[in-house]
């Protein structure tokens, strides 16, 4: 008797062990999902400062090609060769629209669908639901991984666009979308692809028994930002040469 007395407390020990074990392995992974607000405001801050970076060197160079060719547009419209003129300022007009994400794009890529987990009766529900932050981050994984064009719903991602949680859903550019969500990248499609696929987040999300699928296209189409584009620069106003 004493025996199986025995053994039966080091059965509860163990089934206490095991319980406390699978407790703490899911407050970790919902600590890792759940990144604080602070560290991802400024994880966007920093993302955000290296993309204006970049669109602010790709302005600077095509205002300087702009510069450089004033004189020659000034004598081609003294010329009355307007038609060469008005192809020049086209082209760069549509090199701006094109690095602005004002244009339909494709082009090798990913694509990738997320969804809700199949809902379990034991589950907490925000466990196994997608929220915005954990699109924004698979959104930062492809943009790390060099991404070109990205959209989500066929929303197109811009310096300025945002995921923002609606209840069950996600606002993109102002516009509401429920699951699945569908997000389109062109780029490196071996390097975006291997770059999410071991990423963190995709991992954690997996462990959550949240339903994310990732897979290599020969063209995607991206298309164009169709929000209105007026209100990205509301209240500012540019600078002239000689105000300065």
């Amino acid at each position: 008797m004493k025996h199986q007395g025995g053994k039966l407390v080091f059965l509860i020990a163990f089934i206490i062990l095991g319980i406390a074990m699978s407790v703490q392995i899911k407050s970790n992974l919902q600590n890792m999902r759940e990144k604080s607000a602070s560290e991802l405001k400024e994880d966007n801050l920093k993302l955000l400062l290296s993309e204006e970076k970049k669109v602010g060197e790709n302005l600077r160079s095509l205002i300087k090609e702009n510069e450089s060719k004033k004189e020659e547009y000034i004598n081609a419209a003294g010329d009355n060769n307007n038609d060469e003129m008005v192809k020049k300022q086209l082209a760069l007009l549509e090199t701006v629209e094109l690095k602005g994400g004002l244009k339909d794009v494709k082009g090798k890529g990913i694509i990738i669908k997320l969804n809700d987990a199949l809902n379990m009766m034991d589950d907490n529900p925000l466990d196994i639901i997608i929220h915005d932050s954990d699109v924004y981050k698979i959104i930062n994984e492809l943009k790390k991984a060099g991404a070109q064009a990205i959209s989500i719903n066929d929303e197109r991602i811009i310096a300025t666009s945002e995921q923002v949680c609606g209840g069950p859903t996600i606002i993109v550019n102002k516009n509401k979308y429920a699951v699945p969500f569908e997000i389109k990248a062109i780029g490196n499609a071996d390097l975006l692809y291997d770059t999410l696929s071991r990423s963190e987040i995709v991992a954690v999300l997996r462990q959550f028994r949240i339903r994310v699928e990732i897979s290599k296209a020969d063209e995607v189409i991206v298309p164009k930002y169709h929000s209105n584009i007026d209100r990205l620069v509301s209240g500012v106003e540019v600078i002239k040469s000689n105000d300065k």
